[in-house]
């Protein structure tokens, strides 16, 4: 695919972005394309970020920036970086609450999917405490005389079918603790990693099993259906 193509591609995205965007907050700016040579960029126009209100208030600000480029096959649109901030208050300005970030080819040896957590315990404390009662988590949290614990949030992290290993993290805590490792004992960690992605892909095949043929085909596999054809699980594909 040629640098047009690729940049077609790419400003589809944005209009998916911003569409989903929207459908949680009506009045947020659209996604925009920028391009600088064969990286992409795909963020808001102005970048004061999404504003998140609870009760009508904005009470926190999600800033989301994503940096595109073609595969390595160069067909198609794949993601070298992304981070998605949040902050507290109604613009993303100052040290954020937490962020989720994404790099394709990182430096060094952090996680290239990973979550960060910027902001102390009474800051994550005080935010929980405005949330209101709108979902039922809320709602248990507001007939509480306590003050908000951080270890009441769970944040996701891929599902059923993309969650991290124990090797994800065994190596975080060697790389960000220092636990011993030998060189073995990183190969086996690595070994593990491989063995349970490799899984997991098998699991994701049996969940969509027509975008596994599609994919086959396009790289040149003949495949026969068989009768009837299995349904994807959309139950599962969409489950938190």
């Amino acid at each position: 695919m040629n640098d047009e193509g690729l940049i077609g591609e790419a400003r589809q995205f944005a209009t998916e972005l911003s569409a989903t965007v929207q459908g949680l907050v009506p009045d947020c700016a659209p996604f925009s394309v920028q391009s600088v040579g064969r990286r992409i960029a795909v963020e808001q126009e102005p970048g004061t970020g999404i504003p998140l209100r609870v009760t009508g208030r904005p009470l926190l600000t999600l800033k989301v920036v994503m940096h595109l480029e073609g595969d390595t096959s160069g067909q198609y649109l794949a993601v070298e970086s992304s981070n998605f901030v949040v902050y507290e208050g109604d613009r993303a300005a100052g040290e954020p609450l937490f962020r989720y970030d994404y790099v394709r080819s990182p430096v060094s040896e952090i996680p290239a999917a990973h979550l960060q957590l910027h902001a102390h315990r009474d800051a994550i404390a005080y935010v929980m405490a405005q949330t209101g009662t709108s979902s039922a988590r809320g709602k248990r949290r507001a007939k509480k005389a306590s003050v908000p614990h951080l270890a009441e949030l769970h944040f996701p992290l891929g599902g059923h079918r993309f969650r991290p290993c124990l090797e994800d993290l065994l190596e975080m805590l060697v790389s960000e603790f220092g636990v011993d490792c030998s060189k073995e004992g990183r190969e086996a960690l690595r070994r593990g990693r491989e063995k349970w992605r490799r899984q997991q892909t098998r699991s994701v095949v049996r969940d969509a099993p027509q975008d596994a043929v599609d994919i086959l085909r396009e790289l040149g596999y003949r495949i026969e259906p068989p009768a009837p054809e299995p349904a994807s699980n959309v139950a599962r594909l969409r489950a938190l």
